[in-house]
């Protein structure tokens, strides 16, 4: 029971998350100022709120049955090395286009291959 409530709650963290970061405003000015959060960061929001609410819950696992460690350690590892590495050659491809249009003369001649971006 514990299990189903802790999911409950981090499902619903992580749906305050989106609607907090990617709320509408009301009013026309504030939304001219600020700057539109990306939908990327929203889902990885999302999911490090959820994971961590998963993390808690797997360190009172381990707590009580420490055999469960293995486990846990593939949890916490896999779902962070994915995400970060992802994001990080998201982020990467993009700014090879931001310096290559931001700089046109000290990058003439330098190709942009986005197909061969290596992480």
């Amino acid at each position: 029971m514990l299990y189903l409530i802790s999911a409950a709650a981090g499902l619903i963290g992580g749906i305050a998350a989106v609607l907090l970061f990617g709320g509408r405003r009301s009013r026309r000015k504030k939304e001219q100022d600020r700057r539109k959060i990306e939908f990327s960061k929203l889902v990885l929001s999302a999911v490090l709120l959820t994971y961590f609410a998963g993390f808690v819950i797997g360190v009172r696992v381990v707590i009580l049955d420490p055999s469960q460690l293995g486990v846990f350690l593939a949890y916490v590892g896999t779902p962070a090395a994915t995400a970060i590495g992802f994001y990080s050659w998201k982020a990467k491809a993009e700014n090879v286009v931001k310096i290559k249009q931001a700089n046109p003369t000290a990058t003439e001649g330098m190709p942009v291959d986005l197909n061969n971006i290596q992480p």
